[in-house]
C-alpha cells in the first residue's frame, strides 16, 4: 500500500474532511477519494463515515489510524535523518534487484553522492525476493525492486514505470518480423529469469491472464538480465 494513501486517510481524519485533506495535500478531491477507496479495498471495509458536517472514523478506521500515523511518522523521521546525514555524514545500505542495479542504480548513486557527499553507500544487488527478505531482517535500509510486492509491514512508494520487451538474436526469425503474437512464443525456446525475480513475476502475471503461461517452452533460467543478453548473443534462445 502506498504511503500517500495513509497520508490522505490520516489528514482527512485530522481535518474532518476529505476536501480539506485534498487541499492540504495539494491534490484533487477525486484523487483523495481514490486513495481512501484503495485503503478500504485493502482492509476490507469502510474506514470513514461521511456525515453532513464532518467525517468520523468507523471501528475499522479507529483500529487502523494509529498504525497509519506511525507509518507516516516513521517516514518523516527517515527523511529528517537523511537530511542530517547529508550534513554530518554516515552510512546507508541499499538493496536493489539485478535489473535495477545493473542499469538504473549507477546514475542514481552518482546523483545521490553529489547531494550527500559525506554519506557512505553500501549496495547489495540480489533478486526481488531477497531484497524483501533483507528489508524484513534490517540488513538494508532501503530496497528498490520492480513489480508488485506484498509488504504489509513496509512503506512502499511507486518510483517509475517501465516496460518489458521481447529480445532475440539478429539471426532469429522473429528479428525480421514487424510484430509477434503470443501464440508465436509457444514455438520459441525462451530464456527466463530465476524464481524470485521481480521481472519474472511481472511477466508471469501478464501471461497468466492470457492463458499462455503454461504453454511457454522455457529453455533456460538465468540469474540476471545481463546473463540473458549474453545467452541471446550466443543464440541459446
Amino acid at each position: 500500500m502506498h504511503l500517500e494513501s495513509y497520508e490522505v486517510f490520516c489528514t482527512a481524519v485530522d481535518y474532518g474532511s476529505i476536501t480539506k485533506a485534498a487541499q492540504r495535500l495539494h491534490m484533487t478531491q477525486s484523487t483523495a477519494s481514490r486513495h481512501l477507496q484503495m485503503l478500504e479495498d485493502e482492509y476490507g471495509g469502510v474506514l470513514l463515515e461521511r456525515g453532513p458536517v464532518r467525517i468520523t472514523l468507523t471501528a475499522l478506521g479507529s483500529a487502523l489510524y494509529p498504525y497509519a500515523a506511525d507509518l507516516i511518522s516513521c517516514h518523516q523521521r527517515a527523511k529528517s535523518e537523511l537530511s542530517q546525514l547529508a550534513r554530518e555524514g554516515g552510512e546507508i545500505s541499499v538493496g536493489a534487484t539485478f535489473s535495477i542495479g545493473e542499469y538504473l542504480l549507477p546514475n542514481l548513486l552518482r546523483k545521490f553522492r553529489n547531494s550527500y557527499p559525506n554519506v557512505e553507500i553500501k549496495v547489495r544487488v540480489v533478486n526481488t525476493s531477497q531484497v524483501m527478505e533483507d528489508l524484513l531482517h534490517h540488513r538494508v535500509d532501503l530496497g528498490i525492486v520492480e513489480g508488485d510486492v506484498d509488504a504489509q509491514s513496509m512503506v512502499v512508494t511507486p518510483w517509475l514505470t517501465d516496460e518489458l520487451v521481447l529480445v532475440c538474436h539478429p539471426s532469429h526469425p522473429f528479428a525480421k518480423r514487424a510484430s509477434i503474437s503470443l501464440t508465436d512464443l509457444a514455438s520459441a525456446p525462451l530464456l527466463w529469469r530465476e524464481e524470485g525475480s521481480g521481472t519474472r513475476s511481472v511477466a508471469e502475471q501478464a501471461l497468466a491472464q492470457t492463458g499462455m503461461l503454461s504453454r511457454l517452452p522455457i529453455a533456460m533460467e538465468l540469474g540476471s538480465t545481463q546473463a540473458i543478453k549474453s545467452a541471446i548473443a550466443a543464440e541459446l534462445g
